[in-house]
């Protein structure tokens, strides 16, 4: 029982010191792991960050300054996942380079896809986000929260819905401010 009461003192702590220099309380294994040293142990541009809570399958190429949020999955297990510099993948999103819902529908007659998936540079991907696989991604790209990305997305774009369509554009200036025009 001591032990216990040991590793509740500490974890509370631990809490506490997080809560002081971050102001946020995290998930009680995310106190046991660095998210920049999980990105090291992947293969992880410099500056890169992975919560441990993100489920990383296969062959997932990250690029530098990429934060990849908490519950997220990114699926390079039947074919590469690429993901380039300076990008985010919120919370809770999703990243697949396989589907085997033809193969079940079917009762295993139809075959599962499987196809590579990209995400450019400068590219951010929302909270709750779903990407096919055989998506493309480019730069400079806002994909929405909760957005379902079936079909490539060109450079600069922005994407929303279930399935996502453009429906704005990432303009940014030449002091490097971000603009976003929206379609009539």
């Amino acid at each position: 029982m001591d032990s216990l009461c040991d590793l509740q003192i500490m974890l509370s702590e631990m809490r506490e010191q997080i809560k002081e220099q971050y102001n946020r309380v995290l998930p009680t294994g995310e106190l046991f792991f660095d998210r920049f040293s999980k990105a090291l142990e992947l293969g992880a541009g410099r500056g890169s960050s992975v919560y441990d809570s993100s489920l990383v399958l296969g062959d997932v190429s990250i690029g530098e300054n990429v934060w990849v949020g908490p519950n997220t999955v990114l699926d390079g297990f039947h074919a590469k996942l690429s993901i380039g510099n300076w990008v985010t993948i919120a919370s809770g999103a999703c990243i697949f380079t396989h589907d085997s819902s033809k193969h079940y529908l079917s009762g295993g007659r139809d075959k599962s896809v499987s196809a590579p998936v990209t995400i450019g540079d400068c590219t951010v991907i929302g909270t709750l986000a779903i990407i096919n696989p055989g998506v493309s991604i480019g730069n400079h790209c806002l994909i929405g929260s909760h957005a379902l990305v079936n079909s490539n997305i060109p450079d600069n774009s922005i994407a929303l819905g279930m399935p996502a369509k453009v429906v704005g554009r990432v303009e940014i200036d030449e002091l490097g401010n971000v603009n976003y025009l929206w379609d009539n």
